[in-house]
């Protein structure tokens, strides 16, 4: 008696509804396996990166804005990484850069300029804890921590 996989399923139904609950569970419980091992990766990467930084971020009053990745971008434009809302910042006002460990600031032609720690930017200039930074009327101190636990 020679029988095919269709007349199989069509003469139990049970075992086709058992074999596709079995393949979406599997399929599930792969997708699960996937999104744990990425968050699992995400937190290494993230403790990675913070290390490397020195868990640099920049806090304007209340906010704090972590510095994530190797270039952000300061202004006005929606595009910008750290978007602040004033008129006397650029559009594109600043950009922070990480290279040879250390945090770099420096003027993307703005009309109003960059002070640090009340000296007028001229050129490239590397960041240090406490630095304060003014762009418009915004201040903004350089801080380690992750923006609950801020340390001097």
């Amino acid at each position: 008696m020679d029988i095919t996989i269709t007349e199989w399923f069509t003469q139990y139904p049970a075992l086709r509804e058992g074999l596709t609950a079995f393949a979406v569970i599997f399929v599930d419980l792969c997708a699960l396996a996937i999104l744990l091992a990425a968050k699992r990766e995400r937190n290494h990467s993230d403790r990675h990166w913070a290390k490397e930084t020195h868990g640099l971020m920049l806090q304007s009053g209340e906010e704090y804005y972590p510095l994530g990745s190797a270039e952000i971008l300061i202004g006005r434009h929606p595009a910008a990484d750290i978007r602040l809302d004033d008129p006397e910042i650029s559009r594109f006002h600043a950009l922070l850069t990480f290279s040879n460990g250390q945090w770099h600031i420096e003027d993307v032609s703005s009309g109003n300029g960059i002070k640090v720690n009340g000296a007028c930017l001229t050129k490239s200039r590397v960041l240090r804890n406490q630095d304060v930074i003014a762009i418009g009327k915004r201040r903004m101190r350089v801080v380690r921590g992750d923006g609950k636990d801020v340390r001097s």
